[in-house]
C-alpha cells in the first residue's frame, strides 16, 4: 500500500514538474477551444480601430468606435478565416501587443469570444491573440490583407 502510495506520488511529482508535458497539455486546451469556436460560429465581425483614439490598447477597444468593419456570414468567409490559420505560429503569453482590430465571433446573435489582432509588431507577420494574452497565433501579414480584401 505504502508502495503503490509513493509510486503515485512521484508520478504526480514529475508529470507537474515537466513543463514540457504541461505546456503540450496547454496547447490541446487552447487549439480545441479555439477550433471550436471557429466551427461553432455562424458569423465573424472583425473591426478596425485607429489607434490614435485607442492609444496602443491591448484589450478592450471594442469600446471605442470602429472605422472600418469586416463581416464574415457566409461559408466561404467562414472558411477562408479558417485557412488563415494553416501553418500559424501558435505562441504562449504575449506581452504588450496593440490592438488594431478585434475579432467577434458569433453565434446567432451570441458573442463566443473575442479576439484581436496586432498589425504592427511585426514588419511581415499578424498577431492574432486571445483577451487574456495567455496565446496567439502568428500568421503572414499578407494572408491577413488578403483575408480582408475578400470583403
Amino acid at each position: 500500500m505504502k508502495r503503490a502510495f509513493f509510486l503515485i506520488l512521484t508520478l504526480i511529482f514529475i508529470v507537474g514538474c515537466n513543463s514540457k508535458i504541461e505546456n503540450t497539455l496547454e496547447d490541446v486546451i487552447d487549439n480545441y477551444s479555439f477550433n471550436k469556436t471557429k466551427s461553432n460560429s455562424k458569423e465573424i465581425i472583425i473591426k478596425l480601430y485607429d489607434t490614435t483614439i485607442t492609444k496602443r490598447r491591448i484589450t478592450d477597444v471594442e469600446f471605442f468606435p470602429s472605422k472600418k468593419e469586416f463581416k464574415a456570414l457566409n461559408k466561404q468567409q467562414l472558411e477562408s478565416f479558417d485557412r488563415l490559420f494553416i501553418n500559424a505560429k501558435k505562441t504562449g503569453y504575449c506581452c504588450c501587443p496593440t490592438a488594431i482590430y478585434s475579432i467577434h465571433f458569433l453565434n446567432t446573435k451570441e458573442e463566443l469570444d473575442l479576439l484581436y489582432v496586432d498589425t504592427l509588431q511585426f514588419k511581415n507577420k499578424v498577431r492574432i491573440y486571445e483577451k487574456g494574452l495567455q496565446y496567439s497565433y502568428i500568421i503572414e501579414k499578407q494572408k491577413w490583407k488578403d483575408y480582408l480584401n475578400e470583403f
